[in-house]
C-alpha cells in the first residue's frame, strides 16, 4: 500500500474537519477500486465468449415458468 500526501485548504479542514475528509478520501478511493474490478469481470466475460444476456435472458425465461407453475395455475 502506498502512502498519499495531499495540501488541502485549511478553511476546509476547520469547516468540515479532517476525519470528514479522510473518510470522504477512503470511500472514494473504495468506489474506485470497484469500478476498477468491474470493468475487469466485464473485460474478461467479454474475451471470454460468454454471452451472459442469453444466459440471464434464459434464467428470466425459466424463473418465470416456474413462478406461473407455482402460483398461477391453469
Amino acid at each position: 500500500m502506498s502512502v498519499i500526501q495531499l495540501d488541502i485548504d485549511d478553511t476546509l479542514i476547520r469547516t468540515i474537519g479532517l476525519q470528514a475528509i479522510q473518510e470522504f478520501m477512503e470511500s472514494q478511493l473504495s468506489f474506485l477500486r470497484i469500478r476498477y474490478l468491474g470493468d475487469k469481470i466485464a473485460q474478461a466475460i467479454q474475451e471470454s465468449g460468454f454471452e451472459h444476456e442469453k444466459e440471464v435472458d434464459k434464467a428470466r425465461l425459466e424463473a418465470w415458468e416456474e413462478y406461473k407453475a407455482k402460483y398461477m395455475p391453469a
